[in-house]
């Protein structure tokens, strides 16, 4: 297998909201501007999505990113190009960060898993030569932090990435709840 590159692009990024719902009982401190209730969750920042993409005995490959460390009304995101190689099948797994504090990195992605039944990655691929099947579950609908991605013919796609926060109506599908954070990456399938 040719060896994976990793590229900046920062085409990819269409969109992006920077809250996620932070646990009950954490008493850390809010961020500015995030104070609200959110179904009685504190906001969090969510700076950073890594995609962790790996082979199908799970020895990982690579590491793409979206980082956004100063928020909305800062400096530009950066967006890493996730570069695949085509007709392949990859397991995947995503990691979101709150990296605005470089002394105190939180991994919100244990919240998440901690309320699986509240929460719901959705992906959105804009060519059938990339295909993505949701392989986790909260024990009744899937929930999109792991995952198998399957790439068709060579070319670009963009993959739009959603978090949604659905604490009652989750149903399995994307439309119900709130977007906790959204990211388009650029993908580039490779003979």
């Amino acid at each position: 297998m040719k060896s994976i590159i990793k590229t900046i692009s920062l085409l990819g990024i269409l969109s992006l909201s920077i809250v996620a719902c932070k646990d009950d009982d954490d008493t850390s401190v809010k961020p500015s501007g995030h104070d609200h209730d959110h179904h009685h969750h504190e906001q969090e920042l969510i700076t950073t999505l890594e995609v962790i993409v790996k082979d199908t005995m799970g020895l990982a490959i690579d590491t793409f990113a979206f980082r956004d460390q100063d928020g909305i009304g800062g400096n530009a995101p950066i967006v890493d190009e996730i570069i695949l190689e085509e007709s392949s099948i990859y397991d995947v797994e995503l990691r979101f960060l709150d990296e605005s504090d470089s002394n105190d990195i939180e991994d919100i992605t244990i919240e998440i898993e901690n309320e699986d039944d509240e929460h719901l990655v959705c992906y959105t691929s804009s060519s059938n030569d990339l295909s993505v099947i949701r392989t986790d579950s909260d024990g009744t609908y899937p929930v999109g932090i792991h995952s198998r991605w399957s790439t068709g013919g060579h070319g670009h796609v963009d993959l739009t990435i959603t978090l949604k926060h659905q604490p009652g109506v989750k149903n399995g599908d994307c439309a119900p709840g709130e977007t906790d954070v959204e990211v388009t990456f650029h993908v580039d399938i490779e003979h």
